[in-house]
C-alpha cells in the first residue's frame, strides 16, 4: 500500500516537496486556503483540497487522520502553523512533521509535540558545509532525522591503532561499516571493518551516526585539510 502523506501549505516549499514524494511513489494530498492555488494543483495532476487548517472540522472533514503523516508547511503565518499543529496532535494524527521559520518558532512546535520539525535554510546550509568540509570527496547521506552516512578521511590521532583500540563506539558513537584505504596503482582496497585492523593515514571509514557524533569524531580524528 502507498504510503499516504498530507501536506498543507501548497507553496514553493509544500509542492517541491509533494513533487519528489510523487516520484518516490506516495500518495500526496495537498490542502491550501488559496482557491487559485488549489485550482492551478488540480490542472496539474494533483489531489488538491481547498481548506482553512486552523478550522479543526476542516481538517477532519478532509480525513488527515488516514494520513501516515501530515505536514505543516504553512509559509509566513507562524500562528496559523502553530494553531494547525495543536489540531494535529489533539486528531491524534500519526506522524507530523512541520516547517519551521526561525529557531524560537520550531522550539513552540517541538514542545507542541510534532514529530519532526525542519528547518530548510538552516538544514540545506548544514548539508552545503558538510559536502564542503568532505575529506572523501563524496557528499555525506541522510539515514534518518539526524542520522546520516558520511565519508571521513582519517588523520594522525588513529594512525597506527586497531579499531578495537580506537573504540570509536564508545568514544564517539558512530558505527564503523567499511574501511577503504589506497590500494596499488591507484587502485582500492575495501576492508571490512574488524577489530583487529589497524587504521593509518589517510584511510577512509564509512560510519553511521548522528550528525553531532559524526562532526566530532571527522573533527578530533578526520585528516585536516
Amino acid at each position: 500500500m502507498k504510503e499516504r502523506i498530507f501536506i498543507i501549505g501548497a507553496g514553493r516549499f509544500g509542492t517541491h516537496l509533494a513533487r519528489r514524494l510523487s516520484e518516490f511513489g506516495c500518495e500526496i494530498v495537498l490542502a491550501d486556503k488559496d482557491e487559485k492555488r488549489i485550482e492551478d494543483l488540480t490542472q496539474d495532476g494533483y489531489h488538491a483540497v481547498e481548506m482553512d487548517a486552523e478550522d479543526d472540522d476542516a481538517l477532519k472533514e478532509a480525513g488527515v487522520q488516514e494520513a501516515d503523516t501530515v505536514v505543516v508547511s504553512i509559509g509566513e503565518n507562524m500562528q496559523g502553523s502553530i494553531l494547525t499543529t495543536l489540531h494535529l496532535k489533539e486528531l491524534k494524527v500519526k506522524r507530523i512533521v512541520c516547517r519551521a521559520l526561525d529557531a524560537k518558532h520550531a522550539t513552540v512546535l517541538e514542545k507542541l509535540g510534532a514529530d519532526l520539525v525542519v528547518l530548510p535554510s538552516r538544514d540545506m546550509a548544514y548539508r552545503l558545509a558538510e559536502r564542503l568540509r568532505d575529506h572523501a570527496g563524496s557528499d555525506r547521506q541522510e539515514l534518518s532525522g539526524e542520522y546520516q552516512l558520511a565519508h571521513v578521511r582519517l588523520g594522525p590521532p588513529l594512525h597506527g591503532k586497531t579499531l578495537a583500540e580506537a573504540s570509536l563506539r564508545e568514544q564517539y558513537h558512530v558505527n564503523v561499516v567499511l574501511l577503504t584505504r589506497p590500494g596499488p596503482q591507484e587502485s582500492t582496497q575495501a576492508l571490512e571493518p574488524a577489530p583487529a585492523v589497524k587504521l593509518a593515514l589517510n584511510d577512509v571509514l564509512i560510519v553511521a551516526g548522528l550528525r553531532e557524533n559524526i562532526n566530532k569524531f571527522e573533527r578530533e580524528c578526520g585528516l585536516p585539510e
